[in-house]
């Protein structure tokens, strides 16, 4: 298996996630799956089983979370060479083709999404592969479901 890297804070947000289910999702499920019993015959009794299932969903997500919190490698900014594009980078691209300036920040696969200013691409992204280890200057070409896409680095920025 590929080792699969995150974020301090995107590790902290993990945490926070699995720590939610665990202290409110499962007592609420717990309090829930007695409410149901309470309405009688178990084998007729749709809101029981309704409610299991829905514990076992949680239970699959606290395990799926814990496995992957175990597994991860987070990545510390402050030891990374920052003469070129890395994790965690912000990197200013002109692209070529419509002559319009974008925003990327390379992050864990579960830290994708986008904010007012950048956007989150995994690193595991042909965008993010191509732009790893280039520098300020450079053009880089991506394929594309729509074509080639080509990228000129503007700029690199790390945020502590």
């Amino acid at each position: 298996m590929a080792q699969e890297y995150i974020s301090k804070e995107g590790l902290e947000n993990l945490r926070k996630r699995l720590e939610h289910l665990i202290q409110e999702e499962r007592h609420a499920i717990i309090e829930e799956i007695g409410r149901a019993r309470q309405f009688g015959d178990l084998s007729e009794n749709a809101e029981y089983h309704a409610a299991k299932e829905k514990q076992r969903f949680i239970e699959a997500e606290i395990s799926k979370l814990q496995a992957k919190i175990a597994s991860l490698k987070v990545i510390n900014i402050d030891d990374i060479d920052k003469n070129s594009i890395r994790f965690g980078a912000i990197v200013e691209l002109l692209d070529i083709r419509r002559n319009k300036v974008l925003n990327y920040k390379i992050v864990g696969e579960d830290e994708t999404g986008k904010t007012k200013s950048v956007r989150m691409i995994s690193c595991k992204s042909p965008i993010a592969k191509a732009l790893l280890g280039k520098n300020i200057g450079e053009t880089v070409k991506v394929k594309a479901p729509v074509g080639i896409l080509e990228y000129k680095i503007k700029n690199i920025i790390y945020e502590d």
